[in-house]
C-alpha cells in the first residue's frame, strides 16, 4: 500500500502548490483593484460594476479600511487622553469597524436609491457598492496615525498633532473624491446629477445619524 500513500501525498502537494498560487493571484488582483480605485480609474471602477465576482473582495477593503480607520483613531484618542492600552486600542477598533461598515452600507443603500430614483441612474445596487466598498481604500492612511510623532507645543501648553491631522484630513478628501468620482461613473450621472446625489444622500445619512444619536 505505500504506493497509495505516495500517490495521496503526491495529490497533496499538487493542489498545494495550485491553491497558494491561487490565493496569491486573488490578492494580487484586490491590490491592483484597490490602487485604481484610489487613482480614480475610470476602467477600473467600471470593471468592478461588471464583475459580479468581486464582491467579496470588496466587502473585504471596506473592513480592512475600517479596521484601520478603528485603529488609527482609537490609538490617537487613547494617546491624547494619556490612557493608552491594548485592551482599549482592540475594543475601540471593533466598535469603529463596525460602526464604519454600518455607515458604509447606509450610504451605499441611500446613494443607489437617490441616483436610481431621483436622477434616474442606470445601475442595480451591488453594482454601485463594489466601486463605492473599493473606493474606502483611502482609510487605509488612518494606520499611519499610529506612527509615534509627537505634537508641536504651542503657547507653552497646547498639544497640536500636526502630523495625525494631516494624515486625517488627506485620508478623508480621497475617500471622498473617490466616492464621488465611483458614483458618477458607476451611475452615469452629469456633474450636476452627480453632486446633487451625493448632497442628498449626505443629508439623508446626516439625519440617520442624529437619529441614532438621540436614540
Amino acid at each position: 500500500m505505500d504506493w497509495y500513500h505516495d500517490f495521496r501525498s503526491g495529490l497533496s502537494r499538487v493542489s498545494l502548490q495550485t491553491e497558494v498560487p491561487a490565493s496569491k493571484l486573488q490578492l494580487g488582483l484586490m491590490w491592483s483593484r484597490m490602487k485604481k480605485a484610489c487613482r480614480l480609474d475610470q476602467q477600473g471602477v467600471l470593471e468592478l460594476k461588471t464583475d459580479a465576482t468581486a464582491t467579496g473582495q470588496a466587502v473585504a477593503v471596506l473592513v480592512l479600511a475600517a479596521l484601520a480607520y478603528g485603529i488609527g483613531y482609537t490609538a490617537q484618542t487613547q494617546f491624547q487622553g494619556h490612557n493608552l492600552s491594548i485592551y482599549g486600542i482592540i475594543v475601540g477598533s471593533l466598535a469603529n469597524v463596525v460602526t464604519v461598515c454600518f455607515a458604509a452600507f447606509v450610504w451605499s443603500a441611500t446613494a443607489f436609491l437617490v441616483g436610481t430614483k431621483l436622477f434616474q441612474g442606470k445601475t442595480s445596487y451591488w453594482e454601485l457598492a463594489r466601486p463605492l466598498f473599493f473606493a474606502s481604500s483611502p482609510f487605509l492612511l488612518f494606520l499611519l496615525i499610529i506612527v509615534p510623532i509627537p505634537p508641536v507645543i504651542i503657547q507653552g501648553s497646547v498639544p497640536i498633532y500636526w502630523f495625525q491631522g494631516t494624515v486625517a484630513v488627506v485620508a478623508v478628501i480621497w475617500l471622498f473624491l473617490s466616492q464621488v468620482f465611483a458614483l458618477k461613473q458607476v451611475m452615469g450621472l452629469s456633474v450636476r446629477r452627480t453632486v446633487l446625489t451625493v448632497a442628498v444622500g449626505l443629508l439623508i445619512l446626516a439625519f440617520i445619524g442624529i437619529q441614532f444619536g438621540t436614540a
